[in-house]
């Protein structure tokens, strides 16, 4: 029973993971397609088409990540199960993607004005920030503490 446990615990931490890393995704090319907004200059179609190619490219690219890391991480929480580590395994999953997470937002939010007054935004990347670092911090003094 204990085992049926672990995995729905597990399955839920993975549906985490693979949630934020689709959010970060998604910020990603927000923020790519905000980058490429800078550079246009008006009635330039051939910057726009090499633009709407290399947004293509780039969401291929990123479904082919997500895809992997889907599958990795799936995997990587099985083992956790078996060897009693899962807690620390996501949060040294989970860690890292909240802080990038925490950059592509903080470039989205430059992209769209910083000084637009928003401070419930300040509180989300500060929330990203925080936890991001809580997180690996944990799994770092977890690894070490199993180490010595």
């Amino acid at each position: 029973m204990k085992k049926v446990t672990n995995s729905i615990i597990a399955y839920g931490m993975w549906f985490v993971d693979i949630a934020l890393a689709f959010w970060l995704f998604y910020f990603s090319r927000t923020a790519y397609l905000g980058i490429f907004a800078l550079f246009y200059k008006t009635g330039n179609s051939g910057y726009a088409n090499m633009v709407s190619f290399l947004d293509k490219a780039f969401m291929i690219v990123l479904g082919l990540t997500w895809l992997t890391f889907m599958i990795i991480v799936e995997e990587y929480f099985r083992l956790g199960i078996q060897k009693g580590t899962l807690v620390n395994r996501f949060a040294k999953i989970t860690g890292p993607v909240l802080l990038c997470i925490f950059v592509v937002d903080l470039i989205v939010f430059w992209l769209e004005g910083i000084g637009s007054g928003n401070w419930l935004r300040w509180l989300i990347l500060a929330g990203e920030l925080g936890i991001g670092i809580a997180l690996v911090v944990f799994a770092k003094s977890a690894s070490l503490s199993k180490t010595s």
